[in-house]
């Protein structure tokens, strides 16, 4: 592997890892809600107001930010069409955050077809 190719990687890596991350916070805020957003003013007022208060919805959108960054810069250094497919670790990541930090259970069914979207993703790109 190259450097320019491992330092992409590494990039890819990274955002992937931080917008995984602001998922995984996104996902703790809306466990701590009450309910979805509701039709009547006040109701959404209220949901908004929680979400606003809530320290998880500002840690993820610290953490996507940053990830932005990082994608930003790989994007500079190479074509989307090469990035993009490296970035499909981002499904891996989501599960196993998934699993780790919030307890979700994980199948067979749900790996491998997280798999296979990968494989899918990877085989499109070298098209």
């Amino acid at each position: 592997m190259g450097k320019s190719l491992g330092i992409l990687v590494l990039l890819v890596i990274v955002a992937e890892t931080l917008n995984a991350t602001g998922q995984t916070f996104f996902k703790k805020t809306a466990n701590v809600l009450e309910g979805p957003l509701s039709s009547t003013l006040g109701s959404a007022l209220g949901f908004f107001s929680k979400v606003l208060r809530s320290p998880w919805i500002w840690l993820g959108l610290s953490s996507m930010g940053l990830g932005l960054v990082f994608w930003l810069s790989a994007l500079s250094r190479a074509d989307l069409s090469l990035v993009y497919p490296i970035g499909s670790i981002h499904y891996l990541l989501v599960m196993l955050f998934a699993r780790v930090f919030l307890k979700e259970k994980m199948d067979f069914h749900k790996i491998l077809g997280t798999l296979l979207v990968i494989f899918g993703i990877v085989l499109i790109a070298q098209s």
